[in-house]
């Protein structure tokens, strides 16, 4: 699998995660993580290009930083 659809699919199981959450704040958390895969698709235009066959390629792109408001929602 190439490491893009393997983002595009994590980001499509946060979506279905922030479907069925319990509450407003689990469901804004999933959609954040969803965003954030999707983020990096965007920000590797020539990634799948420089995959290895395997579709694993270096990853290059880190996290997004989380917020105060990220940490106080486990709490």
């Amino acid at each position: 699998m190439n490491i893009l659809d393997e983002y595009r699919r994590n980001a499509r199981e946060c979506q279905r995660m922030a479907e069925n959450a319990c509450n407003a704040a689990d469901k804004a958390s999933w959609l954040r993580l969803a965003a954030s895969w999707l983020s990096m698709i965007r920000g590797e235009p020539n990634r799948a290009a420089s995959d290895d066959q395997n579709g694993h390629g270096e990853f290059r792109q880190a996290w997004p930083k989380r917020s105060d408001k990220d940490s106080k929602a486990s709490h």
